[in-house]
């Protein structure tokens, strides 16, 4: 995720905020900055033709700025727009957004990108916002770094995340992933992280990921037993390298799928 992300995704929504321009000079503001940038730069910031450098960062590097950044998306994004900000983000969202989840979901991803030296911080904005809303909330999550710099992604569930079955129902998922980082991903695979409490079952256990360029997607599908079990279980999957590391330590939620599963359901 970068800069330009936020730009792109968010000004649409924020009439209040006419030019590219001024878009910059607030969300830099909230932030907490006080370095000259002229007008021309803050264009080329907002499209991403010019780099969001590390001197440009470094004054908005505060533990504070999370409430800030929140009261500026709050302030400027449209009442009634949130699931338009959302959809551009590629958040799945069935329900009404919830506006003040999303605001600190922006703010969390802002500060990922602030804080990183790189240009591509890590996409945390969707897993922030189904995160807060399922109660898991962690600020820990901006510490997340990749096992190789400049890996990056986006993870679409398809056709949910969470599924409420009968205890004896098998489900097809598919994760659609898309690399948005710098590295052309080989050897890798998709390994289920089966606790020893786990119920259900998911064949394959392990898929093969073809090898996948920046930019690219790849779609990945498992079959998941409930195998005859009540219980909600939360089936925690890895991205792994060829020598079997987790290439996105710390992120469990990642390609997390949610069982819920009762032997009777109204």
């Amino acid at each position: 995720m970068e800069l330009k992300d936020i730009c792109g995704n968010v000004k649409p929504s924020c009439p209040e905020l006419r030019s590219q321009v001024k878009f910059i000079e607030e969300l830099f503001k909230a932030a907490g900055s006080n370095v000259y940038i002229s007008d021309s730069y803050k264009k080329q910031l907002f499209t991403g033709n010019q780099p969001f450098t590390v001197d440009q960062k470094r004054p908005m590097r505060s533990d504070n700025v999370v409430d800030s950044l929140i009261a500026f998306f709050d302030k400027y994004i449209e009442k009634g727009k949130e699931s338009d900000v959302i959809s551009r983000f590629g958040i799945p969202e069935k329900a009404t957004p919830d506006r003040n989840t999303l605001c600190r979901a922006l703010a969390l991803q802002m500060k990922a990108i602030i804080d990183t030296d790189e240009q591509v911080a890590p996409d945390i904005v969707g897993i922030e916002y189904q995160s807060a809303k399922s109660g898991d909330v962690s600020d820990s999550r901006l510490s997340w770094k990749p096992l190789y710099p400049g890996d990056d992604l986006a993870v679409d569930f398809r056709p949910a995340q969470r599924y409420e079955i009968q205890s004896h129902e098998v489900i097809t998922h598919t994760w659609s992933i898309q690399n948005r980082g710098t590295q052309v991903w080989k050897g890798r695979r998709l390994v289920y992280i089966r606790d020893k409490k786990n119920r259900p079952e998911a064949n394959p256990s392990v898929i093969e990921i073809p090898v996948t360029m920046p930019n690219d997607f790849v779609r990945v599908t498992t079959a998941i037993d409930g195998r005859g079990f009540d219980a909600v279980t939360r089936c925690v999957w890895e991205m792994q390298d060829k020598d079997g590391e987790n290439c996105f330590p710390g992120r469990d939620s990642l390609f997390c799928v949610t069982i819920d599963a009762k032997f009777k359901r109204n």
